[in-house]
């Protein structure tokens, strides 16, 4: 991809810098994670990269953390249905663990997370093992 400059380019770190300066840090690495997140499909290691060399700004890290970590496809087109499908599955598995007894409206949320997570891996101790006798 052409429009991607990386930390090589002097004319770069001069505007970095002089945009640093004048408290506008962060200007260039904004465009070219811009740049990267038009690409359809994502590039995923291009993406990786960039998170590891700059700070990501707030308005596009929760996406970019998403599609690196496999919660949302690299494919833009199919992020909204992907999305909704992994809402659907979260319900699903509240529901679930509701109706069996593991959670109800007063479980704190790391623990509905723990037996989701543990539903999921097929771990799930049995209730009589959870409860204190």
């Amino acid at each position: 991809m052409s429009g991607f400059v990386m930390a090589d380019d002097p004319q770069r770190n001069f505007r970095s810098a002089y945009y640093e300066k004048v408290g506008f840090r962060g200007v260039e690495e904004k465009k070219s994670l811009e740049i990267l997140l038009k690409d359809n499909p994502l590039d995923l290691e291009k993406l990786s990269t960039f998170s590891q060399r700059f700070p990501l700004p707030s308005m596009y890290r929760i996406h970019v953390w998403k599609v690196l970590l496999g919660v949302l496809p690299p494919h833009s087109d199919s992020h909204s249905l992907v999305g909704g499908y992994r809402k659907e599955q979260y319900q699903d598995i509240v529901e679930s663990l509701e109706v069996m007894r593991y959670i109800n409206s007063c479980t704190p949320f790391t623990h509905i997370y723990l037996c989701m997570f543990q539903l999921e891996s097929q771990v799930l101790p049995r209730c009589s093992e959870t409860l204190p006798p």
